[in-house]
């Protein structure tokens, strides 16, 4: 038996009655998990087999290491607030489908843990902004995955740059003011997004105050942070489209 304390990333019925879940895990990363009986009315596994849910999971696993089997479960936190707001539902969505697509299984990592703990945390917060929230869990994923941009060197030159203007999704970073016109794509953006996105890199995620960040930045900042897992991530996530619908119709 395994005890582990983990953030529920994803929920799938199984049969008539039963859930297998995709779990996050500080001491054993990122586990699927059979919770037997959990879709009926009185299980005791019920509660602690909804998205984005903090809890203690006792786990039988093989020794083939394949799928466990969730035995007693205990929710530490249910951050019920994201489910009641549909936004930050749609939020927490992205950022649960973000670790499970770019995390491999069985591979634990404490500080990634933490940052989404924290980050689901601070979206029950009402003053934090979680699509600030957001833009800086994706930052950080991009080291996960492999594909960190160069934030401090042009991306044509290779030179040191303090401030930039546009931002190359073709040669993967920002571009100083001599290489401006080496990509006629590159997105236009403030130096201040550039400074915003320098600093995500390095922060940590619990030391974020109440950063206020205008929309003219916020819609930059989206824009390249898509582009760029777009081109260098190959994955294509479901929550995402959720959420800009919900944005284009104001919901």
């Amino acid at each position: 038996m395994n005890k582990v304390e983990a953030i529920v990333l994803r929920t799938v019925d199984y049969g008539e009655t039963h859930k297998i879940l995709t779990l996050y895990s500080a001491q054993m990363g990122k586990i699927a998990a059979l919770a037997r009986g959990a879709k009926k009315p009185r299980s005791d596994l019920a509660a602690v087999c909804q998205p984005f849910t903090y809890g203690t999971f006792l786990l039988y696993i093989g020794e083939r290491q394949g799928m466990g089997t969730i035995s007693q479960a205990e929710v530490l936190d249910s951050f019920r607030a994201i489910r009641e707001d549909l936004f930050k539902a749609a939020y927490a969505s992205y950022v649960a489908e973000l670790t499970d697509r770019f995390c491999a299984d069985r591979e634990p990592s404490p500080s990634l843990f933490l940052l989404l703990q924290t980050v689901l945390h601070y979206l029950t917060d009402e003053d934090k902004d979680p699509e600030v929230l957001v833009r800086l869990y994706e930052t950080k994923m991009l080291d996960l995955a492999g594909i960190r941009p160069e934030l401090y060197h042009c991306a044509h030159c290779f030179r040191p740059v303090e401030t930039s203007i546009r931002f190359s999704i073709l040669h993967g970073g920002p571009l100083c003011g001599a290489c401006h016109q080496s990509d006629e794509r590159a997105v236009w953006m403030k130096p201040v997004t550039l400074k915003l996105m320098q600093t995500f890199q390095g922060m940590d995620v619990r030391r974020l105050g109440q950063t206020r960040v205008g929309d003219d930045v916020k819609r930059q900042l989206n824009k390249i942070l898509r582009q760029y897992l777009d081109e260098y991530s190959g994955v294509q996530f479901r929550s995402r489209g959720f959420l800009d619908q919900l944005h284009k119709y104001e919901i």
